[in-house]
C-alpha cells in the first residue's frame, strides 16, 4: 500500500497535539511529517503571562518524524512576528506532499509564507485553529480584516475543523461546509482519566495537606491568572455563596494576577481559597480528581483544553458563554452549565446548586465522561484520512 505524504505546520511543541501527531503516523496509510516553527516546549521556556520558566514533564518528540525550521525572531515576540522561518517554503517544496495542514491557523508571517508556497506550487492545504467567536466588524480595520480573510479562506483547499464554534467562525468569513472535515480539539482522554484515579486513602491525604475538609465541595480552576481567564469572578461569586463553609476554590497556575487574588482571599475568605501555583501535566490530573467541580471564567477563550482535562477527569464544568468548547464538549443542563462571562451572581447560583445536590454532581461528572470518550484523537485521524479522499477526488476530475 502506497503511503499518502502529509505535512502539518505546527507552532511549537504542544503537550495536546503531539499525541495526535503519534496516532497518525501510525496509521499504515499515512506519511507524516511535522514541521515545527519553534522547539518551545521541548526546552525549557519562558511563560511571560505566568512569569515563570517552564518545560513539560511528559513524553514528547516520539512516534512521528519531525524537523525544526529556524526561527529569525525571539520567542516572545507576539502577533504576526513571532514566527518568522523562511525555511518554510523549501521545507514544503522540495517533497511531494499530497496535503499541508497549518495547524497554526494563519496569523504569522511564516504561516502566510508557507500557505503562498502551497497556492504557488498548487499544493492541497487545509487551515486548522481554535477561532471562535468573530469580532466586530465596526472600523476600517477590521473590515480589512474581513476581506483579507475571506480571500484566504476561499484559496484554502479545506477546513480542519476543531468544533461547533469554530465551525461557525469559518462559515462567517465565507468557507464551505462541505470542505470542512473534523479534527477534535482533544486531549490524551485515557491518560488524564488513568492518572487521576487514587489508591485507597489518598485522595483523602491529597485534600487535607491543602487544608480541604471532607464535607467541602471543591471547585478546581485550572489556567494562567491572567485578565482573560477573569480568575477574580470566581473569588466574588464564591463570596457570595450562602454557606461558603461548605465549599472550597483551588486555583491551579500563576500568573501577574496571582498577588492581587491571594489578597483578596486573605481579606475576604481565609482558609477556603487554595492556591497550588504551577502544576505540570503528570502530576494535573490528581488535582481535578480531588476536586467536584472545573470552572473556567474567562472572558474569552476560543477552545479551553482544560475543559477536556477535567471531564477526562469526571467533572462537571461551569464555564462562560464566551468559550469555544460549547455546543460540542459543553453541553448546557447535561454536564455544564453555561454563564454569562463577568457575573459573579450568575456563576455563585450554579455552584449553589451543584453544592447543594450531589446526585446532580454526580449525574453531571457521568455525563461529562459519555461526551469525552467520543472526542477523541482517533476522530482527527478519520477527519484528516477524509481531506486526503477529497483531495483525491479533486485531482481525478
Amino acid at each position: 500500500m502506497k503511503r499518502r505524504r502529509i505535512a502539518i505546520v505546527a507552532s511549537h511543541v504542544i503537550q495536546y497535539q503531539d499525541p495526535f501527531f503519534r496516532l497518525l503516523a501510525a496509521d499504515p496509510e499515512i506519511d507524516l511529517t511535522v514541521l515545527y516553527l519553534s522547539d518551545a516546549g521541548v526546552r525549557t521556556y519562558r511563560d511571560a503571562d505566568m512569569g515563570t520558566a517552564l518545560k513539560w514533564n511528559v513524553e514528547l518528540l516520539t512516534g512521528y518524524q519531525h524537523t525544526f525550521l529556524r526561527n529569525l525572531v525571539h520567542d516572545s515576540n507576539r502577533g504576526w512576528t513571532r514566527h518568522v522561518n523562511p525555511g518554510i517554503v523549501p521545507a514544503l517544496l522540495r517533497e511531494p506532499y499530497e496535503m499541508v495542514i497549518f495547524m497554526l491557523g494563519w496569523g504569522s508571517i511564516s504561516a502566510l509564507l508557507g500557505i503562498a508556497a502551497c497556492w504557488w506550487a498548487g499544493i492541497p492545504f487545509f487551515l486548522y485553529g481554535d477561532s471562535s467567536f468573530p469580532p466586530p466588524e465596526s472600523t476600517m480595520r477590521s473590515r480589512m480584516r474581513v476581506r483579507l480573510l475571506r480571500m484566504l479562506f476561499r484559496s484554502a483547499s479545506g477546513f480542519m475543523v476543531s468544533g461547533a464554534l469554530n465551525a461557525d467562525y469559518y462559515r462567517h468569513y465565507g468557507a464551505d461546509p462541505d470542505h470542512f472535515f473534523l479534527l477534535p480539539w482533544a486531549v490524551d482522554n485515557e491518560r488524564f482519566a488513568d492518572a487521576s484515579r487514587f489508591a485507597p486513602g489518598e485522595r483523602e491525604a491529597m485534600r487535607e495537606k491543602l487544608g480541604i475538609r471532607p464535607e467541602q465541595t471543591l471547585f478546581v480552576f485550572s489556567a494562567k491568572l491572567v485578565e482573560r481567564k477573569d480568575p477574580m469572578t470566581l473569588l466574588r461569586a464564591y463570596e457570595q455563596l450562602p454557606d461558603r463553609d461548605h465549599a472550597a476554590v483551588l486555583f491551579l497556575g500563576d500568573g501577574v494576577l496571582r498577588e492581587s487574588l491571594e489578597t483578596f482571599a486573605r481579606e475576604h475568605e481565609p482558609g477556603n481559597v487554595h492556591f497550588a501555583g504551577f502544576v505540570n501535566q503528570s502530576e494535573l490530573p490528581k488535582y481535578y480528581g480531588m476536586s467536584e467541580v472545573f470552572v473556567l471564567p474567562s472572558t474569552y477563550e476560543p477552545r479551553g483544553a482544560v475543559i477536556n482535562e477535567a471531564m477526562a477527569c469526571g467533572l462537571p464544568v461551569i464555564v462562560t458563554d464566551r468559550c469555544g468548547s460549547i455546543g460540542d464538549i459543553v453541553l448546557e443542563g447535561e454536564n455544564a452549565f453555561v454563564y454569562p462571562a463577568g457575573d459573579a451572581e450568575a456563576l455563585s447560583r450554579s455552584m449553589t446548586r451543584l453544592i447543594a445536590d450531589p446526585e446532580l454532581r454526580a449525574r453531571m461528572a457521568q455525563r461529562s465522561r459519555e461526551i469525552i470518550a467520543t472526542w477523541t484523537f482517533a476522530r482527527g485521524v478519520e477527519g484528516v484520512k477524509a481531506a486526503l479522499a477529497y483531495v483525491s477526488r479533486g485531482a481525478m476530475k
